[in-house]
């Protein structure tokens, strides 16, 4: 969850830019969102290009190739590492390389910072560590790491979430991990937890059901539904679990994961003790919820105005390393004037070939 180190106020006001704000305008007189194709203008004096594409779709990525100028439709599943670079869904930006490639892509990035755009050039690219794309995965507070003696104990923070279905709430905590040893062995993980079987309905009530996970080094698969340990064939394309331990991380199914709709909420920051799971009854409406999502060096590439509710760019600088190519990228914008509205998920970036 390195992209949401915020407190729960932010994570609420977040909603209403994933939300409302977020929504393109529709309506009579309303013009359709232009074509998912870039637009790519060379500026002559800066000596870069300028791009603009529409990434405002919640569910599918829009790729783009730094070799063509331009977006990457309908070929992005062929097995060739050339097709795109850089993708981008509504905030989230991914490569195409590390978890986030499907082609065997070996994109990687490097983040330095703010800096002069203009300035930067081959010698930047010396020394530099390079960071291939990873699972960002939004439950990530479930666990303290006490540096004295190298243990990982469960915080017993609550959580809840919709299930891989997309039409059941949970709540669940972790209590604690049995017999666990050095990474990956996890041992047998506890859990406590309420499955609200009714479709839709926010209640979530109790009573509570305690129950294991064997995980050791391997990984162990959950179903709220059935409460029961999990052993689906192919964990990527089932809908037969909804949460998963691997290496003492705790995965959903959704986003890079798996196909499942999962997304979770920080239950533990709407209670006076956070691992009071009983004294959470219900699923606030409007709690944001929030999938496992791509990492890259690019995740944390705005800042969340509370006021106006919308997404600025912290204007730092990028490299993007293809093959032996290098680029520098940063991020202009991530709004378009649609209808007179201002209009989220259309990116302006520039970039140049160092």
């Amino acid at each position: 969850m390195r992209h949401f180190l915020i407190s729960l106020s932010l994570l609420v006001l977040l909603g209403g830019v994933m939300g409302c704000s977020d929504d393109n305008p529709t309506g009579p007189g309303t013009p359709p969102p232009p074509d998912n194709t870039a637009t790519s203008t060379w500026n002559e004096s800066g000596g870069y290009w300028s791009t603009t594409l529409n990434a405002s779709e919640y569910d599918n990525f829009m790729h783009f190739s730094f070799a063509t100028k331009d977006t990457v439709t309908g070929v992005v599943s062929k097995p060739t590492a050339d097709l795109w670079d850089i993708a981008f869904r509504r905030e989230v930006v991914k490569l195409n390389g590390g978890t986030s490639t499907t082609n065997n892509g070996d994109v990687v990035g490097a983040n330095l910072g703010v800096v002069s755009f203009e300035d930067v050039n081959a010698s930047d690219t010396v020394g530099v560590a390079w960071t291939a794309d990873f699972i960002d995965y939004f439950i990530d507070e479930w666990y303290e790491y006490n540096p004295v003696s190298h243990q990982l104990t469960p915080t017993q923070y609550v959580y809840s979430m919709l299930d891989a279905s997309g039409q059941h709430y949970v709540k669940f905590r972790v209590d604690s991990m049995v017999n666990a040893a050095q990474p990956p062995d996890m041992g047998t993980v506890w859990l406590t937890y309420y499955y609200q079987p009714e479709v839709d309905s926010r209640s979530l009530p109790g009573p509570t059901s305690e129950t294991s996970i064997d995980v050791g080094p391997g990984t162990g698969y959950f179903d709220f539904s059935t409460g029961t340990q999990a052993t689906p064939a192919d964990p990527s394309n089932s809908m037969d679990w909804d949460i998963a331990f691997y290496a003492y991380d705790l995965m959903q199914n959704s986003g890079p994961t798996g196909t499942g709709d999962c997304a979770a909420f920080l239950a533990w920051t709407e209670l006076v003790d956070p691992t009071d799971i009983d004294a959470f009854v219900m699923q606030p409406p409007g709690a944001p919820l929030f999938p496992d999502i791509p990492g890259s060096v690019l995740t944390e590439w705005y800042d969340y105005n509370g006021q106006t509710h919308q997404l600025t760019s912290k204007s730092h600088v990028y490299l993007i390393r293809t093959g032996q190519t290098v680029y520098k990228l940063r991020i202009e914008s991530y709004y378009a004037n649609i209808g007179g509205v201002p209009t989220s998920g259309y990116y302006t970036f520039i970039w140049a070939e160092l």
